[in-house]
């Protein structure tokens, strides 16, 4: 994920956090729980990113349909601890509250675009790999979150890819008597060992940023094919889909679409404005459509801030959607 751009993948004061000593990083964070007994995932999840960038504009009442809110993004560290001096930026009180009231997960995202590059110094020796499980977990039971998603970008060899799967096979058997969930997000053309897939809770596939027209339908279903036939059951796989458009002949211009909307107002069969090329309405239902009728686990939005309010919401298409469905 890019940062600040539109795509994946946060400031304040270098806090460092250890496997040892670890304070923390968050003002008013809780006591540290005991192991807990969660009741299952729901069967289909939505998941939307919360950039640190967007921290003053998080609107708990926009976030309906929502399912887990995964905050974008702590850095693994050269001691393999966790940097979460982006994440300090985080409303955290009402990011609680609104756990609490409708029953969303909180999920802390490591990694992205531009942050990922001490995951082959943490993922390098099973000494390292303990030290950052342990520093995970210490900041979960801390901040009162519900799990980790992973987002290395990208490991460059063999070597690392089967350290990034050792790395999540550790934080599995760290996470387990807590019942705290994991997931690894990737792109469509990434792959990883048998055990990384088994170790995670959720494969979160980032259907999007593709070559022209960057996040098309039968992309997506290319997408989704190509890592079920890597081994990973429908069920694990959540499809990404963007909030924001990006220019098929300068793929570094972004617009998310809530400003498309302020600036063209599109019809909800529209997807390209110019050589601006974007997800409008019926692109997303169908999308949600596809996931739920191939028992995906879920369906994962980059990102929430990006979205237009009121009747215009992308999110409100994946919600009734998904409700629609169970009737």
């Amino acid at each position: 994920m890019q940062a600040q751009q539109v795509r994946w993948p946060l400031m304040i004061c270098g806090l460092v956090l250890g496997a040892l000593g670890l304070a923390s990083a968050v003002a008013g964070a809780e006591e540290p729980a005991s192991p807990t007994t969660q009741s299952s995932p729901a069967p289909f999840r939505v998941v939307g990113y919360l950039p640190d960038y967007r921290a003053e504009q998080f609107a708990p009442e926009s976030c309906e349909g929502l399912t887990d809110l995964c905050l974008f993004s702590a850095e693994p560290s050269d001691t393999a601890g966790l940097s979460l001096t982006r994440l300090q930026k985080l409303p955290w009180n009402k990011l609680r509250e609104f756990k609490k009231r409708q029953q969303v997960r909180l999920i802390l995202c490591v990694g992205g675009w531009e942050r990922s590059a001490q995951f082959s110094t943490v993922s390098a020796t099973p000494e390292l790999r303990r030290k950052f499980a342990q520093a995970a977990l210490q900041i979960c039971r801390d901040q009162g979150l519900d799990g980790v998603d992973l987002d290395w970008e990208h490991p460059r060899n063999a070597t690392e890819q089967d350290q990034y799967g050792l790395l999540l096979a550790e934080l599995r058997t760290t996470f387990r008597p807590y019942e705290l969930q994991l997931s690894v997000t990737l792109a469509g053309w990434q792959t990883l060992p048998t055990d990384a897939f088994a170790a995670v809770d959720r494969v979160q596939v980032m259907a999007y940023d593709h070559e022209g027209q960057h996040a098309t339908l039968e992309a997506a279903r290319r997408d989704f094919e190509s890592v079920r036939k890597a081994g990973v059951p429908a069920q694990k796989i959540v499809l990404g889909v963007p909030f924001y458009g990006r220019d098929t002949q300068n793929r570094n211009q972004t617009l998310a679409y809530r400003d498309i909307v302020s600036q063209w107002n599109p019809r909800p069969t529209v997807d390209e404005i110019g050589t601006l090329y974007f997800n409008g309405h019926a692109t997303i239902r169908r999308k949600t459509e596809f996931a739920l009728g191939a028992n995906a686990g879920g369906i994962m939005i980059w990102e929430i801030g990006q979205d237009a309010p009121g009747d215009q919401s992308l999110l409100r298409v994946i919600r009734d959607t998904v409700r629609n469905s169970r009737r």
